[in-house]
């Protein structure tokens, strides 16, 4: 199974790990011993044991190699304060720049989980998609035949998409794209940045007709809080996508 580190004791050998699972929840973790380059926030590896009280702990395994983002991929809290915050940037400093009328949508200072924005340019309900880090690995799934180019590959989360099929099904999907990290291992992609409007509808007609690939998240097989699955999309598919900047 795998979690976030959320403390250490290093004296004790132990720690807390949330385990993104209901059931379970925090487990206290224990380890043969502490490897240097463990710290709070890592996503690790671990075995769930039962002690003869009948008590749940873990048991750590390994480190969970991750590539490098803002907060740990795992830790939904954050991110989604993280995106409102990018909500507000978004409309104040790029959407001057697109000749549109967008704002965040009204419907979020009393539902929290409404979509992101609004156009009153189109009068149809938006959502804002920032990414910075690229889908180094996307070369394992193919499009239309031909291998995902990750410097061109974004994720939309199969969550988002049944939420949207049912009570968004005309909005629009900003895409706000600018690559911070440009390696992992052996693959490096381009500085890719950029705003691409996708209509929903057309991502769905995609989605129904098996044509973009649907990626299982391996650090959230338990998880009961995270999104588990996204679907892969190719930026510079015209069907879907139009580059605005």
């Amino acid at each position: 199974m795998k979690g976030r580190l959320l403390e250490i004791s290093p004296d004790k050998k132990q720690g807390k790990v949330a385990t993104g699972n209901d059931e379970l929840g925090v487990l206290t973790v224990y380890f043969n011993r502490i490897i240097e380059m463990i710290a709070v926030d890592s996503t690790i590896e671990f075995e769930v044991v039962t002690s003869r009280f009948g008590n749940k702990y873990a048991k750590f395994q390994s480190i969970v190699d991750r590539n490098t983002t803002i907060f740990n991929t795992e830790d939904r809290d954050l991110w989604y304060t993280w995106g409102e915050n990018e909500e507000v940037d978004f409309v104040s400093n790029v959407v001057p720049n697109l000749r549109l009328d967008i704002r965040v949508n009204p419907e979020k200072r009393r539902r929290k989980w409404a979509i992101d924005l609004y156009d009153y340019t189109n009068n149809r309900p938006a959502d804002l998609k920032t990414q910075n880090t690229p889908f180094f690995t996307a070369g394992k799934y193919k499009y239309h035949g031909v291998p995902y180019d990750p410097s061109y590959t974004v994720t939309f989360n199969k969550k988002d998409y049944e939420n949207y099929a049912v009570n968004y099904p005309t909005c629009d999907i900003y895409f706000w794209v600018n690559w911070e990290q440009t390696s992992y291992r052996n693959i490096v992609v381009l500085e890719v940045q950029g705003v691409w409007r996708a209509r929903f509808e057309r991502m769905a007609e995609k989605i129904l007709a098996y044509e973009v690939a649907l990626h299982a998240y391996q650090n959230r097989v338990d998880d009961d809080h995270n999104a588990k699955e996204s679907y892969l999309f190719d930026l510079q598919d015209s069907t879907v996508f139009e580059k605005l900047l």
